[in-house]
């Protein structure tokens, strides 16, 4: 037998091992009671508490809650309720106000 022949008979039966090793590599089905098997849904636990929640930088902050205000109130960002400013012209009756913010006639 020469080396040739020999190093590719080598490789050859290294090869077939190689293919049949990874098989086994992990468990064709998991224990019967271990938690993967129980429930696909992971339980999550109330870091910050009913009510609140972590916003995108890592913090505990308080659920919005839903306001209804009246007529005459609006909701800011922090979820009051405030009054709404008076409406003012900008113009007087006749004018109208520009892009570049002057009052000219209609």
């Amino acid at each position: 037998m020469s080396l040739k022949s020999g190093l590719s008979a080598l490789v050859l039966i290294g090869g077939l091992f190689s293919f049949g090793a990874p098989a086994m590599a992990a468990p064709i089905t998991p224990a019967t009671g271990s938690p993967e098997v129980s429930t696909p849904v992971e339980q999550v636990g109330w870091r910050c508490g009913r009510g609140w929640h972590v916003n995108r930088w890592g913090r505990c902050v308080p659920n919005r809650r839903v306001a209804r205000c009246g007529p005459g109130w609006h909701v800011n960002r922090y979820g009051n309720c405030v009054r709404n400013r008076p409406v003012y012209r900008a113009c007087p009756r006749g004018f109208h106000l520009t892009p570049r913010g002057f009052c000219v006639p209609n």
